[in-house]
């Protein structure tokens, strides 16, 4: 059975995938299904989800071992997993839960290596007027149950 890591490995370890393309996640079933996300900096196309398709397609051996292969984008409904898709969605609205069923709504305004800041504006009077005030947390990612884009239609 092909290994998920076996996948991820192809990706990693090849220059002109590893910087153009990061691997969301990739599960392989026991009827070796492999079914990869992935996803780039400016968001992934279909050419390119082909394109990745091909490369990791010619660096397995169909002759020893059968499979089917799938590549996507992560999609626009499933949580952010990676340090690196908070960090190409700064700016983006976000729906968030924590641990304890807390749901907080904002922009990522920063990312780093352990942890986003998450921006968020409420309304307050102040002396007789409404004020918008903004307030900016820093989350751990390990520390936050789901972060989701938030999808909206204008």
């Amino acid at each position: 059975m092909i290994s998920a890591q076996t996948v991820r490995q192809i990706v990693e370890s090849n220059p002109g995938l590893s910087e153009k393309f990061f691997i969301v996640d990739v599960k392989v079933s026991k009827d070796n299904d492999i079914v990869v996300k992935a996803d780039t900096d400016a968001g992934i196309t279909i050419d390119e989800c082909g394109e990745l398709s091909a490369a990791i397609e010619g660096s397995l051996d169909r002759d020893a071992e059968d499979y089917d292969l799938e590549v996507s984008s992560p999609g626009l409904s499933e949580p952010l997993r990676l340090p690196r898709q908070y960090r190409k969605n700064i700016g983006k609205d976000i729906d968030m839960e924590m641990p304890d069923g807390e749901k907080l709504h904002g922009k990522i305004a920063e990312a780093a290596g352990e942890s986003f800041v998450l921006e968020t504006a409420h309304t307050e009077r102040q002396g007789g007027k409404k004020v918008t005030v903004t307030e900016r947390n820093t989350y751990k990612y390990c520390d936050v149950k789901y972060v989701k884009l938030k999808i909206t239609f204008k």
